[in-house]
């Protein structure tokens, strides 16, 4: 089946663009408390396939499995679409690891929905769970910018020229849902306050681990920002530099609500960004 690849890399990219909404929509339901705003019910909500709104918590619970339900739906549509069509081996595979990650995504929501480990719980299984969530999102995020940027260079084939910068800020992406974990379940009152229960032996788990985040986005971050300069990607390395700045304001601040989805936001530009700098096609040349 012959398809309209520039037309359907433009539909991909506007998909990756909803599928940044939807995480960020899932990050306000762990900030605002709303993961048991169904209940234990999943996939449905109370038991009810449209549920009674009589807390906040319900509705931004419902409206994100309603913007999950639409993603699989989509993500099905996109599987068989391809699954015959006239395109390269790799964009296949895209499609392939596209659904795969879509049903893993739900099968984490659900855990974390079934086990119970949402709003306050601060059970060490939470934290493993949310890991792979973090994990998983942006896994998913990558494939789908991958899945247009291959649409993009249709007929060629697209390549990824190295794996070690994704390896890497996947690392800093995990750390990420630990430290945005403990700042929503134990936030500090000042930030002197928070930098000695970050080393207080009596402060929980979570709290004491938050500080691998900071530490490894000050190396990590600040070592992409200088090797994209040296390798003349200015505007990349000065992307970096302004994702620090947003995080040392994160913290300053004590984590705001905004500030926490701005950094998230952030984060998956910027793993789109390395994807785009990375990324060989017939016509082009990588970093």
């Amino acid at each position: 089946m012959v398809l309209n690849t520039k037309k359907y890399s433009q539909i991909i990219f506007y998909f990756w663009i909803y599928t940044l909404l939807v995480i960020l929509w899932g990050a306000w339901v762990r900030i605002s408390h709303s993961g048991d705003g169904c209940g234990d019910h999943w996939p449905l909500c109370g038991g009810e396939i449209i549920p009674e709104f009589k807390h906040n918590k319900t509705w931004i619970e419902y409206a994100h499995r309603l913007m999950s339900g639409s993603y699989g739906l989509i993500v099905i549509y996109f599987f068989f679409k391809f699954r015959k069509a006239l395109v390269s081996a790799f964009t296949k595979k895209l499609n392939v690891a596209l659904l795969i990650l879509m049903i893993t995504e739900a099968l984490l929501g659900a855990a974390l929905v079934k086990g119970q480990l949402v709003t306050t719980n601060d059970s060490f299984t939470r934290l493993i769970v949310m890991g792979f969530h973090q994990l998983n999102s942006f896994l998913l995020t990558g494939v789908t910018f991958l899945f247009y940027l291959a649409l993009k260079n249709e007929p060629g084939q697209i390549k990824l020229s190295t794996y070690k910068p994704f390896i890497f800020f996947l690392l800093l992406a995990v750390s990420g849902a630990i430290a945005a974990l403990s700042t929503t379940l134990f936030p500090s009152i000042s930030l002197f306050e928070g930098i000695l229960n970050d080393f207080s032996t009596e402060s929980h788990l979570f709290v004491r681990l938050r500080i691998i985040h900071p530490l490894l986005a000050s190396t990590i971050a600040t070592s992409f920002m200088w090797w994209l300069y040296m390798k003349n990607q200015s505007r990349a390395a000065l992307e970096f530099l302004f994702a620090i700045f947003i995080g040392v304001i994160t913290l300053l601040t004590l984590s705001p609500v905004y500030l926490k989805l701005a950094h998230l936001l952030i984060a998956h530009l910027l793993w789109a960004r390395l994807f785009y700098l990375f990324v060989s096609s017939p016509d082009s040349k990588s970093v």
